[in-house]
């Protein structure tokens, strides 16, 4: 269609709704005039001779429902269309919009393209409407009130499927806001789940800091206990840190750091615990297999070390200072305990080393 012969009267009180509307319709190639009630519109009905008239329900002086009564009895504009804006949905909404001879609802708020769409549908069958004069008579009791509604074929059959689409329109708006939730709650579950790693790791090194090292490693206890499973709690020291800080800077000292942990991680399973629980200590609660000796573990590490110190580029050498101590299911001590034990004996290997 040619929609710039095509005049469309807007009665809306909302200052902001209107001039939305004037757009919306301006932009697809409509002439607009905008009335602020039903009383305005009904003195520009003449002078305008509009194609169509778009109406809110709920507006000062003359409401949509007696601007659309008006237009429908009188001979001059019985055949204008009369589509009425509302943010009312109940059934009675629809009953008066039936008595008043009103063409089609449209719930607010909608979308611009639902609208287009609806203008260009009753717009296409203006002649089918005048063709159609066979007025029908129903009887409705809703709400214990009894409604005489006479109305031709055409009139029922667009609110019916008015109301219908209506209804199918705001059910695939609830399902985007729905999906749009969903989203919603998979990013915040997300970031909850990228706080609560901040909150447990050492950034530095990717290792749980001490907060989350002694957290998991409580847990670790409660499952060894259950399953008698033996654990080996380890007590690092790096060594020399503080000579790396103060000649090679901390940028080196911070490196060094990064490295002791990536010989443990390449030391010890991924089930194992692995925490940097100080500046320069890190603790890691192995989970000890059938018959697997301790000192498995210490040449493990020892041999890691040497491996990485013979491939590195840095300016200095990983030295680590050891100590360890068991967890025995059958005869448990407390985590503060077995840090204790193996922090004396890793302390007593680093002044040996002196």
């Amino acid at each position: 269609m040619n929609h710039t012969k095509v005049k469309i009267l807007v009665a809306e009180d909302s200052i902001t709704q209107a001039e939305n509307l004037r757009f919306i319709l301006k932009e697809h190639g409509f002439q607009v005039e905008v009335a602020k009630n039903g009383r305005e519109a009904m003195g520009l009905l003449g002078a305008m001779r509009p194609d169509l008239v778009i109406s809110d329900i709920v507006m000062p002086e003359m409401d949509g429902y007696e601007l659309c009564r008006r237009i429908k009895a009188d001979p001059e504009t019985k055949y204008l269309p009369v589509i009425l804006l509302t943010s009312l949905s109940s059934l009675n909404d629809i009953l008066q919009g039936l008595k008043c001879g009103a063409d089609h609802f449209i719930t607010k708020p909608y979308q611009p393209d639902y609208l287009l769409a609806r203008i260009q549908h009753i717009l296409l069958n203006q002649e089918l409407r005048r063709q159609s004069s066979l007025k029908v008579d129903m009887e409705i009791v809703f709400d214990g009130q009894r409604h005489t509604i006479t109305a031709d074929r055409v009139q029922i059959l667009d609110m019916l499927i008015s109301t219908f689409e209506t209804a199918v329109q705001k059910n695939l708006e609830l399902e985007e806001a729905n999906r749009e939730l969903a989203k919603a709650k998979t990013q915040l579950a997300r970031q909850a789940q990228a706080l609560e790693e901040l909150a447990i790791r050492d950034e530095l090194t990717g290792l749980y800091n001490r907060r989350g090292f002694i957290t998991m490693a409580q847990q670790q206890l409660k499952i060894a206990l259950r399953t008698g499973t033996p654990l080996l709690l380890f007590f690092i020291d790096l060594d020399d840190l503080k000579t790396i800080n103060d000649n090679l800077g901390h940028q080196a000292g911070d490196q060094a750091l990064v490295a002791a942990a990536r010989i443990l991680k390449s030391t010890f399973r991924e089930a194992d615990i692995l925490g940097r629980i100080g500046g320069d200590e890190f603790a890691i609660l192995a989970i000890v297999e059938p018959r697997e000796h301790p000192d498995t573990l210490l040449n493990r590490l020892e041999a890691t070390l040497l491996r990485d110190n013979q491939n590195t580029e840095a300016p200095f050498k990983i030295s680590l200072s050891t100590g360890t101590a068991w967890f025995d299911p059958h005869q448990p001590v407390s985590l503060d305990d077995m840090m204790a034990a193996a922090d004396n004996l890793m302390y007593e290997q680093k002044k040996a080393k002196a």
